[in-house]
């Protein structure tokens, strides 16, 4: 029945299929039948020799979509979070919130980018690496903090590869995109009302079975609602090594979404509390951003230290931070030149994780003239 499913999913879609299978696509963008655009190398275009019939034929697409995620699409639920075959996202909505059938398509890489794919991209350095793959190894708890499309599941999803074989990974996700070469997965998915709006099943709701499955990592796709209040009191209590992504736009704007967002689950906890179980429960935030010239970068590592200041806000550690040397006219375009640079701390487990055999060492953290010096 999924074959089918599938099938008829590209079927439906076979207006923008020469979209879907160009490696370069990344995303793809339609504003009902006759308006299709699509983003190459960070650039949006309008492709105008493709279009759908009708705004019943694109509808019909989007139904396909919705059976064959096991979603709901109607007048009562007109908006759906979806993936096509290939494990691509799909968002969708159709009036009456729109004025016509609106989707946008996150394509799904067609082979999983690795560490080294994103150093060579210029995404980090291979300190700034190496300073990750250490932090996951030791099972510090790390947000990646972002915009939207700015690559947050895709570090997430490189940064998962550094845990341990052995280890039991539960995975939450609102709709399905991480995907992890682990042997020990267990991979759970919430689930939007059906028609009747029954049978919801929320994050908060799969942090409540992840917690009693035995887990040695926990990956939360996103957090975006009151399971943040969940997920603080499971940090704090030993769960070391997870990590989630967040929609923000700097390091102490993804603590100050953590604190709003536990609000959200509807406790009246003081400010100070909120803040004193987030920097006891949040190691790193990386910060990535998308750039002017498209290009999709780290931003920032930051460390949170486990104490507030005397006055209750939180202390934070930059280790590296993006620095901009100037831009330059590459195939017409302005793209930017820059460097993920450090910025002369050492984060506060450099001690231990050199007592533990980690590769981890000064040098990768001087700025500049200092290393300059050194030599």
């Amino acid at each position: 029945m999924s074959e089918l499913f599938a099938n008829t999913v590209l079927y439906h879609l076979g207006p923008i299929q020469e979209l879907l299978d160009d490696p370069e696509v990344t995303e793809i963008m339609i504003n009902g039948p006759g308006e299709v655009y699509a983003e190459r190398a960070g650039f949006v275009e309008f492709i105008d020799d493709m279009w759908f019939e009708d705004e019943e034929a694109l509808m019909a697409a989007c139904v396909n979509i919705a059976q064959f995620s096991g979603k709901v699409l109607d007048a009562r639920n007109p908006q759906m979070d979806a993936r096509l075959p290939d494990g691509s996202r799909v968002h969708v909505v159709i009036p009456p919130i729109t004025l016509c059938v609106t989707v946008a398509i996150r394509k799904f890489a067609r082979r999983e980018l690795s560490m080294d794919d994103l150093i060579r991209f210029g995404a980090l350095n291979a300190s700034a690496a190496n300073l990750l793959q250490v932090a996951v190894q030791m099972k510090r708890n790390l947000v990646v903090s972002g915009g939207t499309g700015s690559g947050k599941t895709t570090l997430l999803n490189v940064l998962a590869t550094y845990f341990d074989d052995h280890e039991r990974i539960v995975v939450l996700e609102d709709t399905r995109e991480l995907k992890l070469p682990k042997p020990h997965l267990v991979q759970l998915e919430a689930r939007a009302p059906d028609e009747f709006d029954r049978n919801e099943v929320t994050i908060r709701d799969l942090l409540h079975s992840a917690l009693r499955l035995r887990p040695d990592r926990i990956l939360v796709g996103e957090v975006r609602g009151g399971e943040a209040l969940d997920l603080l009191n499971a940090l704090n209590s030993g769960h070391g090594g997870t990590m989630s992504t967040l929609h923000a736009n700097t390091p102490l704007g993804a603590l100050a979404k953590l604190e709003t967002l536990v609000l959200f689950a509807g406790e009246d906890l003081p400010a100070r509390a909120v803040r004193s179980q987030i920097c006891n429960a949040v190691d790193m935030v990386v910060q990535v951003n998308r750039f002017k010239d498209g290009s999709r970068r780290v931003d920032q590592i930051a460390e949170l230290l486990p104490s507030l200041d005397e006055h209750g806000h939180y202390q934070v550690n930059v280790l590296y931070r993006f620095k901009v040397y100037r831009t330059e006219l590459v195939n017409k375009v302005q793209r930017i030149v820059g460097e993920l640079e450090p910025t002369g701390n050492l984060p506060s487990f450099f001690e231990e994780a050199s007592a533990r055999g980690y590769p981890l060492f000064a040098a990768d953290f001087l700025v500049e003239d200092e290393a300059t010096a050194r030599h």
